[in-house]
C-alpha cells in the first residue's frame, strides 16, 4: 500500500519524517515541511489534520499547535499523542483529535534538565512516559505525561552507553530502548534497572549511515515479536534485525516504484506486524507486509 504523494493539501506531504501507530491502528504523520500533523485511517483515509507554520522569538514560544519542522512523534497507550517541535525546541501534546493539551520543553544545551536541541523523536512506554530523542544535546530525556523529567538515557560520546547524534527512539514490549546512535553507526539497547536509571544493554555496529548531512537520520522500530527495523535515508533501504543484532533481511534502492525509496526516514510496525515507512522526498507513505 502508497499513501500520498507530494503538496499541500489534506492526505498530501512534503518531507515527511515519521509515522507513528496509535492503539486503535489508525496513523499520525510529522508532516515536517508542512509544519503540520495528518491523522489516517489505516487505508491511507485523511481523518484530521492540524497545525500550521510558528516559530519561536528569542524569549517567547510560538503559539501552541503551531510547529517549525516537526520531525517525530509517538503515541501513549490512552491515545494522545506527543510531537516533537523540532526547531522549537519543544514538544507537544494534543487529544487524539489534535485539541492542544500542553508543551514542555525549551531551548538550551544539556546543563538544564528539560533542554532541548533539535528533537527528533518520541517514543511512549506503557507507564505513559515520553522519551525525546534530544539529538543536538546528545542523550535520550524521560518526561512524566505531564513533562516533568523523571529520566535521562545516554550522554556525550562514543563509548558504550554514550552517543552522538541519537535521533530515534523506540522502545520493546519489555521496555527496553533502542537508539539510533547515528554517528557511532551503531544501534544501542538500554535497559532500565532502577527507575529512570537505564543502563546499556547490547549494540551492534550498522554499516550504513555513513553521512552527517541534514537528511541522513535514521530512525527505528520495533515489532510485538522483536524484530527491529530501522531506515537508512542516504542508502535507500530499510534494515531489520532480531533483538540481538542479527541481521534478517533489508530492502530498497533509489527510485520511485513500490519497493524504493527517496530518502526513507520513519518507520512504524502495526497490530499485524506490517511496517509502515515514510519515504520523505516522494512524499508519502509505504506499508510493507509482516515479514517482507
Amino acid at each position: 500500500l502508497t499513501v500520498g504523494f507530494i503538496g499541500t493539501s489534506a492526505g498530501q506531504f512534503n518531507l515527511p519524517r515519521d509515522v507513528a501507530v496509535a492503539p486503535d491502528g489508525s496513523l499520525y504523520v510529522a508532516d515536517t515541511a508542512n509544519h503540520r500533523i495528518q491523522h489516517l485511517a489505516p487505508d491511507g483515509t485523511v481523518l484530521q489534520v492540524w497545525g500550521s507554520y510558528g516559530a519561536s522569538a528569542e524569549g517567547q514560544d510560538a503559539p501552541a499547535g503551531t510547529f517549525n519542522e516537526p520531525w517525530g512523534l509517538g503515541v501513549a497507550p490512552d491515545g494522545t499523542v506527543y510531537v516533537a517541535d523540532t526547531w522549537n525546541a519543544r514538544v507537544q501534546h494534543f487529544a487524539a483529535d489534535g485539541r492542544f493539551l500542553n508543551s514542555f520543553g525549551a531551548f538550551g544545551d544539556a546543563q538544564t534538565p528539560n533542554a532541548l536541541w533539535g528533537p527528533r523523536d518520541v517514543a511512549v512506554d506503557g507507564q505513559g512516559r515520553v522519551f525525546v530523542a534530544d539529538t543536538g544535546n546528545k542523550r535520550i530525556l524521560v518526561f512524566s505525561p505531564s513533562g516533568q523529567q523523571v529520566g535521562e538515557v545516554g550522554q556525550p560520546g562514543y563509548a558504550e552507553g554514550q552517543l552522538d547524534e541519537p535521533v530515534s527512539v523506540a522502545l520493546d514490549s519489555d521496555g527496553r530502548v533502542y537508539i539510533t546512535d547515528t554517528w557511532n553507526q551503531r544501534i544501542q539497547v538500554f535497559e532500565e534497572g532502577e527507575p529512570g536509571v537505564f543502563e546499556p544493554l547490547r549494540e551492534w555496529s550498522m554499516e550504513a549511515w555513513y553521512g552527517q548531512s541534514l537528511d541522513n537520520k535514521p530512525y527505528v522500530a520495533v515489532s510485538r515479536s522483536g524484530e527491529v527495523c530501522t531506515s537508512d535515508p542516504e542508502g535507500y533501504r530499510i534494515l531489520c534485525f532480531n533483538p540481538e543484532g542479527t541481521f534478517l533481511r533489508g530492502w530498497g534502492d533509489f527510485g520511485a516504484t513500490e519497493t524504493t525509496f527517496d530518502l526513507p526516514a520513519g518507520v512504524a510496525f502495526d497490530r499485524d506486524g506490517r511496517l509502515w515507512v515514510v519515504d520523505v522526498k516522494n512524499g508519502r507513505l509505504m506499508r510493507f507486509p509482516a515479514g517482507s
